[in-house]
């Protein structure tokens, strides 16, 4: 186990450092002895301030990355959480990657108070964006990709920021990361070629897509949000469909999905108030993802926004 990082002297050897900033915050992360994951760190980010800075006793890194043995163990050195208490030592760089991807999720929400945070997915179809509120394994990510897959820009695929005042929704700058493996029968051909051409980190559980920059918002842009659609994933085969939904089910929906648990539960409801009075509200049932696709942009996309054909 990684031991408390709390001055210069127990730095070690090959140790280097990256300073993630934006709006005047940074958090610094130490990486001891794993070149790729220090590479892997810094790709899943986009917009983001980042500059590797010289390793001193001067500032205290928020986490601290090692290699151990077959494993990539790691500690926030403030509060002593390490990897095994929490979902135990990475065995691959991609799930070290996702450790820190969930741990900055973190860290920007208690960071960024004012900044009201959702777990959705959240894509741009036509004059706004779209939210995907929805539970465990109903397929956010892949939706997100698939729909990134056909032209329209993504904003999260885990997380999504809440501006302040306007009520708009603002991206993270995360790359999104589908969970594997794939559902059988559900996806097709040309969506497992643009998954295979646009990986970049992967291991039997997870793999992270490498989206372009008209597909990719960067931390900071923002979008007003127009429609909220609940997902159900099906298990049976058939068409897609999308029902409109009530304003109070969107709102239990979204309840659900609250990230800033810190949040006043007035503010809360506020921010959700306002979102769900500027939205259309939906349920969306489906089971193969392009299906879902299909009458999304149906619904939302306009035809100019629209591109044909996948991974274009």
């Amino acid at each position: 186990m990684l031991q408390h990082v709390h001055n210069a002297s127990v730095f070690q050897t090959g140790t280097r450092r990256l300073k993630i900033g934006w709006d005047g915050a940074h958090w610094i992360v130490d990486v001891e002895g794993c070149e790729d994951l220090f590479a892997g760190l810094k790709t899943i980010l986009r917009g983001w301030n980042i500059a590797e800075q010289p390793v001193t006793g001067m500032a205290e890194p928020a986490m601290v990355f090692r290699k151990s043995g077959d494993t990539y163990d790691w500690i926030l050195p403030a509060g002593g959480m390490t990897a095994t208490n929490l979902f135990g030592k990475p065995e691959s760089i991609a799930s070290a990657v996702s450790d820190f991807h969930y741990l900055f999720n973190g860290w920007f929400t208690d960071r960024f108070r004012e900044y009201f945070t959702l777990h959705c997915a959240a894509v741009r179809l036509g004059d706004g964006v779209v939210l995907f509120p929805g539970g465990h394994r109903v397929g956010k990510s892949l939706l997100t990709v698939a729909l990134a897959a056909h032209g329209h820009m993504v904003f999260a695929d885990d997380v999504v920021a809440i501006e302040p005042a306007g009520g708009n929704a603002m991206a993270l700058g995360m790359l999104p990361r589908i969970r594997l493996p794939l559902p059988p029968q559900a996806i097709g051909v040309q969506l497992r070629d643009f998954l295979d051409r646009h990986a970049i980190l992967d291991d039997v559980e997870q793999q992270y897509l490498d989206l372009s920059e008209d597909r990719m918002a960067e931390v900071g842009r923002t979008s007003p949000i127009t429609a909220i659609v609940q997902l159900k994933r099906s298990n049976k085969t058939g068409p897609a469909s999308m029902d409109e939904q009530t304003n109070g089910a969107a709102m239990r929906a979204l309840i659900a999905q609250n990230y800033s648990t810190a949040m006043p539960a007035s503010s809360v409801f506020d921010h959700l108030s306002e979102i769900v009075s500027g939205a259309s509200c939906h349920c969306m049932t489906y089971h193969k993802v392009e299906d879902a696709v299909s009458v999304l942009e149906a619904a939302f996309a306009r035809r100019s926004d629209r591109q044909t054909g996948v991974g274009q």
